[in-house]
């Protein structure tokens, strides 16, 4: 009897140990996932903010030129 009760124990542990692992798994996977997520946002708002620096970074430098003249040269 003592044998049986030590199978159905170490099948117990192997069963609880399968569950704890794919506990882990899971957890792991989900912090995986979340990083890449803030990953992905955080490089979206610095493009965002790139292009809004770039854009006004152009506008200065077209407002800083001088107009061009339509008046015509006289000859």
């Amino acid at each position: 009897m003592a044998e049986q009760e030590s199978a159905a124990v170490r099948s117990a542990n192997r069963h609880f140990r399968k569950e704890e692992q794919a506990r882990d798994g899971a957890a792991a996977w989900k912090e995986y996932t979340d990083q890449a997520h803030a990953t992905r946002l955080k490089t979206a708002t610095l493009r965002a903010q790139r292009l809004a620096r770039d854009a006004s970074a152009a506008s200065t430098v077209r407002s800083a030129r001088p107009a061009p003249s339509t008046k015509l040269a006289k000859r």
